[in-house]
Order: structure tokens, then C-alpha cells, then sequence
């Protein structure tokens, strides 16, 4: 579906006259410098201020293992210049796998997971590589068809989901013996060579969804101290036991689902942000050993616009792409300013396409992140941060907010930029219908 919002942003001129007319303050700097800075978090050194999201390809093998096509995602990732790059999200039990192919860490496949780490280091020089541990709750479908794992009964979701109204919830015991297989998980990911983990909880996946059970009853549910339960321990344990200057313990966190309260974490009842209890959490999770949160908001089941803003999507946004970028710029930022001991990435950026540079330059100039990460455009152009820091950032080449990679997503398909990267579009024309366009 098209919206009204066409995009008039490939320059700086042109994003500080579309932020102005529509009320969004995005920062711009002409001066890219900023970006070649050096990162260093806990004996890690990222090499610039750039950073490569979690970026799923549902292309693992079927028993959990990086695949062919997994190999050459993150070998063109590991060769494109970024400082960090945070591997995507890798199951801590089979039955949390969003698909058939989702990536699962286990016993019987660490080698193949240390090889892969290897190979991005070699490409890299040495770039420090987050591995993103998650189990999908809701979203999971082992089998490529639905069997959600559900914290509680969430209307809005559920009917987008086809969820009744008299399934099952997780019980407090399966949620108890999750504890062991995140930190089993951890401690796989150490051996493997990766330079920390990511205890993923953000877009509604289980433990994202933990966050909002206010209306949960037992030890996962209602008070902040039940539903942040998980988290909190998770993160505590494996800090203790896993967590060294060399070896990182980070969440990828929605910081607000900006979904109505009750149903929402750090949303109100009319579904404005506020992010207290945000706050609260990460300031306790990083005195318990997180050491860097990469920050999301929203979900993409529900509000995609606030977490990837589009000119173009299955519903048409409730506001300016620029005001969803200015959300993400702003709530990073309150968190770097409230919470000075955390590192935080900053999302967003994508939809800047041509102007993106100067936005997280100007981003980091203000001291509003410590480095800004981009998903979607590393899908598309790899070499995105080789380019922006040598000032060669070839806009023809962007990430175009088109979601055809989500659409893949969304059929269990192998997922990658079906516009940018020519591999993908038999794969489109395959499983989703028609051939993209060109750009």
C-alpha cells in the first residue's frame, strides 16, 4: 500500500527542510569524522561508531546451524566496514524457533557457529560479534506453522494471530526452566567465539512480552518486580558466571511496545510512550552487568512504522516517518543521558537512505548514542559503512524502506533484499507474488 508520505530526504538540506515541515528534530552534521571513532566497552573494541543490527535470513540448517547462505550473509556483512555486528537472533530451545530454519544453538553444532565467528572476525579485523539469544514465545513455529508460546492473553495480538481466547499460557514452571537454557545458550556462544550476548527482549518475542503481563497472575506477572523476573535474572546470572572484560552481556530491548496499556510495557492507556519503567529496568540490569543495550521500540506484528518507519507498507502510518525516527533519536538519547555507565546503539536510520551519514553523525556529535546500528541497510548495501566513512555512500544502492525482506520473513522464506541483491528476487517472485521493482 502507498502512503501519503513520499520520501524527501536524500540530502542533509532536504531532511532539515522534511523534518522542519512536519515538527521533527533529527540532528545533521556535515562532518562524518565522528564516525571512524572507536568504540571500547569492558576490554571490546569496536573500530568505529558503526554498527550491522540482528538481521535474520531464516537459512539455518534444520538442526539450528549456520547454513550456506548464512555463511555468505555474514561474510558480506564482516566485509563491509562495520565496528560491531550483532548476529541474529539464535534459538535457546527448539521450541522457540520461529521457523523451520531460524538458527539454534545447541551441543551438537557449536562448530559450525565457531567457524562462522572465525571467518567474520578474519574479514573484519577483528570487529566484535554479538550473538542475539531469544526464544520467539508467540511468533514460534518450529515447523513453519504456528505453535505460539504465550506469557498471557494479549486481545490485540491474539486476534491478529488467531490465537483463542482459551489456549494455554507458558506455565511458571516451563518460564522457571527457561533460566538454565538461556544460560546454557550463553555459555555456548562464549565457546564459540562470539564477543557477547544479546538476551533478547524486544518485539513481543517471550521475553519482551514478559515486560507487559500486568495481567498475568504468579511469579511472572503483575508487579514490575514478576514480569521483569526473567530478565533480570538472566541477565544477573550470566554476568556472573560468563561475563569478563572480554565477553559482553547486551539486551536488544523495546523500550516501549507503544501498544495501549494494559497490553503494552511502557506505554500509557491512550498508547503514548513513557519509558519510567524502562529506565528502572536498565538501570538495574546495568548494575547487575549489562554492559550495552541496542534500542528498539515497538513490534513488527503489530505497529511496524515505529520500529522500521516506511513510505510504503501494509497499512498506512499514523504519522511522518520522521516522527517515528525522531522517537527512536530522542528515547536513545533520555537513555544515555539518565542511565551515563550503559553503551547504547541507536535504531532508525535506514529510512535516511542518503542522508543517514549526517544523521548519525550529528547523532553522535550530540553524544545521543555511542555508536548508531542499521538493519535493513545492511541487507541492501552491505558496504554501507565502509562507504558512509569514506564518504562514498552511494545512495542508488540504499535500502528503499520497502519491506519485501519482512514480507519474506513473514512466509518462513530466506530472507535477504530481493531489490539490492539479485539472489533474492527469484526467491520474492517465489514466495511472495510478483517481481520487485528495481530501484
Amino acid at each position: 500500500m502507498s502512503t501519503k508520505y513520499k520520501f524527501a530526504c536524500g540530502t542533509p538540506d532536504e531532511l532539515l527542510k522534511t523534518a522542519a515541515g512536519v515538527g521533527a528534530d533529527i540532528p545533521v552534521s556535515d562532518d562524518i569524522s565522528v564516525l571512524s571513532r572507536p568504540v571500547k566497552i569492558r576490554g571490546v573494541t569496536a573500530k568505529n561508531s558503526l554498527a550491522v543490527h540482528p538481521m535474520e535470513g531464516f537459512d539455518g540448517t534444520q538442526d539450528g546451524a549456520p547454513d550456506e547462505l548464512t555463511r555468505r550473509r555474514y561474510e558480506r556483512f564482516a566485509s563491509g566496514g562495520a565496528g560491531l555486528f550483532w548476529f541474529e537472533a539464535t534459538a535457546v530451545c527448539p521450541e522457540g524457533r520461529s521457523s523451520r530454519r531460524q538458527l539454534y544453538i545447541n551441543d551438537g553444532n557449536i562448530d559450525e557457529y565457531k567457524r562462522t565467528v572465525e571467518m567474520m572476525h578474519e574479514l573484519s579485523g577483528g570487529a566484535p560479534v554479538i550473538c542475539q539469544l531469544t526464544h520467539s514465545g508467540r511468533f514460534s513455529k518450529p515447523e513453519n506453522t504456528p505453535a505460539p508460546i504465550i506469557a498471557y492473553h494479549n486481545p490485540l495480538l491474539n486476534e491478529r494471530l488467531y490465537i483463542a481466547p482459551d489456549y494455554p499460557t507458558a506455565t511458571d514452571d516451563y518460564l522457571d526452566g527457561l533460566h538454565d537454557k538461556y544460560l546454557h545458550a550463553v555459555k555456548l556462544a562464549k565457546a564459540a567465539g562470539f564477543d557477547g550476548v544479546d538476551i533478547k527482549s524486544c518485539h513481543r518475542y517471550l521475553m519482551s512480552e514478559l515486560l507487559s503481563a500486568f495481567l498475568r497472575p504468579g511469579k511472572y506477572g503483575g508487579p514490575f518486580e514478576n514480569r521483569t523476573r526473567l530478565l533480570r535474572e538472566v541477565v544477573a546470572d550470566a554476568a556472573s558466571v560468563y561475563g569478563d572484560d572480554g565477553f559482553l552481556i547486551c539486551t536488544r530491548m523495546s523500550v516501549s511496545d507503544c501498544i495501549p496499556y494494559p497490553y503494552g510495557f511502557c506505554t500509557t492507556e491512550d498508547g503514548k510512550v513513557d519509558i519510567g519503567e524502562a529506565l528502572r529496568l536498565l538501570s538495574e540490569l546495568s548494575g547487575s552487568g549489562l554492559s550495552l543495550l541496542n534500542l528498539s521500540m515497538g513490534t513488527p506484528y503489530y505497529n511496524p512504522h515505529v520500529n522500521r518507519p516506511y513510505d510504503s507498507g501494509g497499512y498506512e502510518p499514523p504519522e511522518h516517518p520522521l516522527k517515528g525516527v525522531e522517537r527512536m533519536i530522542k528515547t536513545a538519547a533520555e537513555i544515555k543521558e539518565k542511565i551515563p555507565g550503559l553503551y547504547v546503539i541507536g535504531t532508525g536510520y535506514s529510512y535516511l537512505r542518503g542522508s543517514a551519514q549526517n544523521a548519525a553523525a550529528g547523532v553522535l556529535e550530540r553524544g545521543g548514542a555511542d555508536m548508531i546500528g542499521f538493519g535493513r541497510m545492511a541487507f541492501a548495501y552491505p558496504d554501507f559503512a565502509r562507504d558512509m566513512i569514506n564518504g562514498e555512500f552511494d545512495a542508488k544502492k540504499s535500502c528503499i524502506s520497502c519491506g519485501k525482506c519482512v514480507q519474506l520473513m513473514r512466509r518462513c522464506a530466506t530472507a535477504g533484499c530481493p531489490v539490492r541483491d539479485r539472489l533474492y528476487t527469484p526467491i520474492y517472485v517465489e514466495n511472495c507474488g510478483g517481481k520487485p521493482d528495481m530501484f
